[in-house]
């Protein structure tokens, strides 16, 4: 558990535009925006959030991964959100009606169905897959009472407001020129090509390829 982490993200998460607002409607208003689109500033991988109560107390939520997945039928809706994970909540840990999180147009996967997961465990990374608004990098997030019912106010968990801006304090292990001076040389392996292209989605969101500070070999 970190406690830099707001909402999505250790660091801080931005809502960069009104229309990825929840609640916002597009089209002249046909389509509703049933979550909120969120930006992690110093770290795109997206974790497990927090509840944050009306007081500001926090408290740890945990659920089961029920779907971590890319649908690629477009009868299917779902196929807007591209590469998602959907966690279940445990039952009576919050006081709200929310059950289901959804966490929407990854670039790479973290967990598979039936994981178990906590405040703070990483889930994905950030990206643009599916029908993402914007062109730029970020997690169309959405909680439901249900799988199949309407997107719910998210803010208890997003750790933002339903407004643009930024959110949130910068973390000490990723961000501030004292971070920035202090270099690490990182070897990993050897690992599964899996893990492999997992540290390699990381290297890339974080442009370490462009670089050229990402090598990798084959043993």
């Amino acid at each position: 558990m970190t406690e830099t982490q707001t909402g999505l993200f250790r660091g801080r998460a931005e809502v960069p535009y009104a229309y990825g607002c929840f609640g916002w409607t597009r089209g002249s208003g046909k389509t509703w925006h049933g979550g909120l689109d969120l930006v992690g500033l110093d770290d795109p991988t997206i974790r497990m959030p927090y509840y944050t109560a009306a007081d500001g107390t926090r408290r740890v939520i945990k659920g089961t991964v029920v779907t971590a997945r890319i649908v690629t039928d477009h009868s299917n809706l779902t196929w807007e959100w591209g590469y998602y994970v959907c966690v279940k909540l445990d039952d009576a840990q919050t006081p709200d009606e929310v059950n289901y999180l959804y966490f929407c147009h990854c670039s790479q996967l973290l967990v598979k169905v039936g994981d178990r997961v906590s405040s703070g465990d990483a889930l994905a990374v950030m990206g643009q897959t599916g029908n993402a608004a914007g062109g730029y990098d970020h997690c169309h997030f959405e909680v439901r009472a249900t799988a199949t019912g309407k997107g719910l106010d998210p803010t208890a968990y997003s750790g933002t407001d339903n407004a643009p801006g930024t959110y949130g304090q910068a973390d000490p292990g990723t961000a501030g020129p004292e971070a920035e001076s202090r270099l690490q040389v990182i070897t990993i392996g050897p690992v599964s090509q899996g893990d492999a292209d997992a540290v390699l989605a990381v290297c890339v969101q974080r442009g370490l390829d462009k670089q050229g500070l990402y090598t990798s070999r084959w043993v």
